[in-house]
């Protein structure tokens, strides 16, 4: 039963590769780890160092093989670059959603200063009223003061 679970895990996630021992390496348990490779899943392809006693006894070591500064470096760089992108887009997102807000105070703004506006219209009006019927009043004082001069010469003549 311990083979089958061995050969199960080992045709689904890896398969062992019994040239490639790294000898620098050593697992948890002390022994030398065994490098392997990803049969499925996103990894497929890559290699990887591991127990030796996996999975029957693994210790739980585990480690990239061929991981080299330069590959860290620039994938270090590309998660940089698209969390910069990522950062851009959602300070993006929070202007375009301070927009509306912007432009309804600028809107209630307009309309405060155009009911202001038309109550100052309102008030003009009546003021214009009011002087055409201040200058009919005057017309007419102007017109009784003429006849009444009039009147006063021809008496006064006579």
């Amino acid at each position: 039963m311990a083979s089958r679970r061995h050969n199960g895990s080992s045709s689904s996630t890896s398969s062992r590769n019994f040239g490639l021992v790294s000898p620098k390496l050593k697992c948890m348990c002390g022994l030398e780890a065994i490098t392997r490779t990803v049969k499925n899943g996103e990894n497929v392809g890559l290699k990887f160092h591991g127990c030796p006693r996996c999975p029957d006894g693994d210790c739980g070591f585990f480690e990239w093989a061929n991981v080299y500064p330069k590959d860290v470096d620039d994938l270090q760089l590309q998660v940089f670059e698209r969390d910069t992108l990522v950062a851009e887009k959602e300070m993006e997102i929070d202007f375009l959603k301070e927009q509306p807000k912007m432009v309804e105070k600028k809107l209630g703004n307009n309309e405060d200063e155009l009911d202001d506006t038309k109550m100052e219209l309102c008030h003009t009006r009546i003021e214009l009223m009011k002087a055409t019927g201040n200058e009919k009043n005057f017309s007419i004082a102007l017109l009784v003061s003429w006849i009444f001069f009039a009147f006063m010469i021809v008496i006064l003549k006579a």
